[in-house]
């Protein structure tokens, strides 16, 4: 029964949310954080390749900027079609379906998180068998984490390309820095000759 209780409260609470905001904002904006780290991490590496060709200028924390850019432009073009499709509902006087709908998709995300929690407490042994059988929701929470574990390998290919280039950023920059280590060297040694030539001649 508590975990029914905790299970509504958290589905009511993402329900008032997603009311206030509507579909549009609260569905773009979960699109828009999502897409944006996707688009990240699969044209990050390209629009990295293209800095370094406009700027002629080669440093690894170009990789960076290549991320953030992205990341940003991908934001911005969705943040800009869900105020034209939010315009197009306000004029047609269907807000309502609007705020309905971003009440669901709202919950919906709010028990998925509150699913992983569940999960976490049977795996721990904190939930005892007893409120298992007590609880409606409960078997449906149970499932809710391996359809998220099966939505999240549809776009684990992507990660993985990303993480990928981001162990060839970091073997860039650790060469980066040897190669100063070893300038920084030759200058000294240079320094040293330089001043022992001239003791000598003295």
């Amino acid at each position: 029964m508590a975990i029914d209780i905790m299970c509504a409260i958290l589905a009511v609470y993402g329900f008032y949310l997603g009311f206030s905001r509507g579909i549009i904002k609260t569905v773009f904006t979960v699109v828009a954080v999502m897409f944006g780290i996707l688009a990240a991490a699969k044209f990050g590496p390209s629009m990295t390749d293209f800095l370094q060709s406009i700027f002629n200028y080669h440093n690894p924390l170009m990789f960076l900027a290549g991320l953030l850019l992205t990341f940003v432009l991908t934001m911005a073009g969705i943040r800009m079609l869900s105020n034209g499709l939010e315009g197009v509902l306000q004029s047609a006087n269907i807000n309502i379906i609007n705020q309905i709908s971003g009440g669901v998709v709202m919950a919906l995300i709010l028990v998925a998180f509150f699913s992983v929690l569940v999960l976490f407490g049977n795996k721990s042994h904190i939930i005892d068998d007893t409120t298992k059988e007590d609880s409606i929701t409960y078997p449906m929470l149970e499932r809710m984490p391996d359809q998220l574990l099966a939505a999240g390998k549809v776009v684990k290919p992507v990660f993985s390309d990303f993480w990928q280039y981001s162990v060839d950023f970091m073997d860039r920059l650790e060469n980066m820095n040897v190669e100063r280590t070893e300038k920084d060297n030759v200058f000294d040694i240079d320094d040293e000759d330089s001043s022992k030539t001239s003791d000598s001649r003295r």
